[in-house]
């Protein structure tokens, strides 16, 4: 029924072009749960269609946001299309919730869904949408200013992404001259992002509060439908990884020191190639990237490999850094199509693999749920869908020598990936722990977020580097957090999916084609079950207790120090 409902070639260029869809479904009669079911489905599809078309409109402008006619059409969304679209969503969420055959539907495949159609009508306040609208633009603000800023080192033009390899060189005077370079170029950035910050935390604090709520914090959990763990357990969660794996974090990082030969480790050193080791370049040109991507999809399944190959025969993927793209990498599911877009920033770096790994899990995830029967199931929460992603970085990871033929190479990349992952924890609980101070604080000044970042961060990572020459930077870090702006909230969840990937890579040493299974199953659930019930499909388990934490990072360091070796 869904997919009848709309002519393929449906297109949303004004809001007349589906609002006279959506009075029909607010006006519809319904007499029967079939009829309800149908409404639900009908309904799911035209909301599909409108994503697609909001979808294409937001990678078009990230792609270039310099580019006036992408920024109109994304615009032309986001503030006009939108903002009516919620209105009218709200009224025909209240339909199906409050309808007296809803009742029948409990208990059954639609019990989550009434679920969150009854927690979004809950928040939902019409003075609320021109501030969303705020917060978007915004957002686009920040992501023109990160995506315009080039820097000029060595009298040539590198975007930041690109300046990664300078960071990489053995030779730490070049490190030290292109990190100088970065920070000169980020702290002159910095007033203009604090602004939009500020702007930004205003309006959110006015939302939560237009919703009858005291802070952020609890609106955003509800928004973000976080049924399974509370504003407590995140708190557990932070200190967790301060006593589990900060300590660990600092012998990793005096294993480094050692072998670079500093008295003091700098900021600039965290990426150095050690003298030991090869500046890792997995590929030359993009052709030879996705073309080796597609042999390690290929070598480990066949469905991995078909998921691939369809986003590139698409032209979905989008993987050089350039001037005027916006910063940092995800994969937009676009779920008419039945296949995503991957966007990222590659410089030939080995961090490319392991994010276009990364990126296609979710396409794989995507893919996997292109047949839900509704499009309401099809969206995952984050907790789940990073999962997806990080999982696959750990399937593939015995794979890499397609990329790394040279086994010195491939441990190397292996070394960086088990690193990447243990000193991941971090940053993801000082993320997550900064913004529950700053919206449980709206009012503070930027120079006190600053005060409480830099100790945050100090408490966590930073102490074991020497950052005398760059206290200011050090305070504004959290600048170059993308999620901070556009996602607030959203990253605790990589931190829970890493610990479940980890679960998920023991089990594939083990049994390869059985996990492979599981994960594929867990993935087809989309959101229909809940995240505990989908990570026990995949065979792990969602579990980011101290204990849990502590068991896992014990076989991750392990695993290091074999690869170490």
């Amino acid at each position: 029924m869904e997919k009848q409902y709309l002519n393929s070639a449906f297109k949303i260029n004004s809001y007349s072009d589906i609002s006279k869809y959506l009075e029909e479904i607010l006006n519809r009669t319904v007499s029967s749960s079939e009829e309800l079911v149908t409404l639900i489905s009908d309904y799911g599809a035209l909301v599909e269609a409108f994503q697609e078309d909001y979808g294409w409109a937001y990678v078009n402008m990230t792609r270039d946001t310099q580019n006036a006619e992408y920024r109109e059409r994304f615009s032309l969304f986001n503030d006009v299309i939108s903002p009516e679209v919620q209105k009218i969503s709200f009224e025909i969420n209240k339909k199906i919730v409050h309808s007296k055959y809803a009742g029948s539907l409990k208990n059954s495949k639609w019990d989550l869904l009434l679920k969150r159609l009854s927690e979004s009508i809950e928040l939902f306040r019409e003075e609320n949408i021109p501030l969303g609208t705020e917060i978007s633009n915004l957002a686009v603000k920040y992501q023109e200013k990160i995506g315009g800023a080039m820097i000029e080192f060595r009298k040539e033009e590198y975007t930041q992404s690109q300046m990664m390899k300078f960071l990489e060189s053995k030779d730490r005077e070049t490190r030290k001259e292109a990190f100088d370079k970065i920070v000169e170029k980020r702290l002159s950035m910095k007033k203009d992002i604090d602004v939009i910050f500020t702007s930004m935390t205003s309006l959110r604090a006015k939302t939560a509060s237009n919703a009858g709520y005291t802070n952020y914090t609890d609106f955003r959990f509800k928004e973000l439908e976080r049924f399974d763990y509370t504003v407590k357990d995140c708190n557990d969660f932070h200190s967790s990884v301060l006593e589990v794996c900060t300590p660990i974090m600092g012998e990793i990082i005096e294993e480094k020191r050692i072998k670079l030969s500093v008295d003091k480790m700098a900021p600039y050193d965290n990426y150095a190639t050690l003298p030991d080791d090869e500046q890792l370049k997995p590929f030359e040109t993009t052709e030879e990237f996705i073309e080796k991507s597609k042999q390690v999809f290929k070598s480990i399944d066949p469905r991995f490999y078909d998921a691939f190959v369809k986003v590139n025969s698409a032209k979905h993927l989008d993987l050089e850094s350039r001037k005027g793209k916006a910063p940092g990498g995800y994969n937009y599911p676009l779920y008419k199509a039945k296949l995503p877009f991957i966007f990222m920033n590659s410089s030939g770096s080995n961090n490319d693999m392991r994010t276009l790994m990364h990126e296609s899990g979710h396409a794989v995830h995507t893919i996997a749920v292109s047949d839900m029967f509704t499009y309401f199931y099809k969206s995952t929460p984050s907790e789940v869908a990073e999962l997806a992603s990080m999982g696959m970085e750990m399937i593939t990871y015995d794979k890499w020598s397609i990329f790394y033929p040279n086994e010195k190479q491939l441990k190397q990349a292996q070394r960086k990936q088990l690193e990447g992952m243990i000193t991941f924890f971090p940053w993801c609980a000082i993320v997550d722990k900064f913004q529950h101070f700053i919206y449980e604080n709206p009012t503070v000044s930027p120079e006190e977020r600053n005060d409480y970042f830099e100790k945050l961060a100090t408490d966590y990572q930073e102490k074991f580097f020497d950052w005398s020459q760059y206290k200011d930077y050090l305070r504004s870090l959290w600048q170059k957090q993308l999620h901070i702006f556009e996602v607030p909230f959203y990253y605790i969840e990589y931190g829970m999916a890493q610990l479940g990937a980890i679960q998920l890579w023991k089990n594939y040493m083990n049994d390869p084609k059985g996990t492979i299974e599981k994960y594929l199953k867990g993935l087809s659930l989309g959101s229909s079950k809940s995240i505990g019930e989908v990570y026990s499909t995949m065979g792990v388990s969602f579990d980011f207790s101290k204990e849990k934490m502590r068991e896992l990072m014990s076989f991750a360091y392990d695993e290091y120090k074999k690869v170490l070796s």
